[in-house]
């Protein structure tokens, strides 16, 4: 009766297969591990690098002119070209002069619709959105009260309309 050999390719070559084979499956599995955390890492940075939305770059251009936690509300029309914005005031002062209040109110509107609407290069050049923006329209709040609106338009002249009984003349 013939018997089989025992050990085939170990006994043949002098190889064991098996460290071979483990080597291959662990080299395998940790390049693998490798590839899915570096897939991974560049999607996160990626993430990290992508500009901001309209509404939120806006609202962080006015919050730097005007005041942390300042902007209320932001909407963005990208279609129209115009942005809307409600911000509270933070150089009003209720017992102030009315000439001083109303100079104060206009020169707060006016930096708050520049910025928008001459958005530094740098920004404008990553979210196209701010290039197109024809229209800024501002709504300036005193404690949830509004005490103007106004209005800035490329092209053409800015105004303010003053809304509440304490800024009368």
């Amino acid at each position: 009766m013939a018997r089989a050999r025992v050990g085939g390719l170990a006994r043949k070559t002098g190889i064991n297969p098996v460290p071979i084979v483990i080597f291959v499956v662990v080299a395998a599995l940790a390049g693998g591990g490798l590839f899915a955390w570096d897939y991974l890492w560049r999607q996160r940075q990626e993430e990290a690098t992508r500009p901001p939305a309209p509404d939120v770059l806006v609202r962080s251009l006015v919050e730097g002119i005007i005041g942390k936690d300042t902007v209320k509300e932001v909407k963005v029309d990208a279609a129209a070209g115009e942005v809307t914005v409600t911000f509270e005031s933070a150089t009003f002062k209720p017992g102030e002069a009315v000439p001083v209040s109303r100079e104060r109110l206009a020169a707060e509107a006016e930096l708050a619709s520049s910025i928008v609407l001459n958005a530094p290069p740098p920004i404008a050049a990553q979210v196209p959105v701010m290039q197109g923006l024809k229209k800024v329209s501002l709504t300036l709040v005193y404690q949830g009260a509004p005490l103007a609106t106004a209005v800035a338009e490329r092209g053409k002249n800015f105004q303010i309309t003053y809304i509440d009984p304490r800024l009368e003349p």
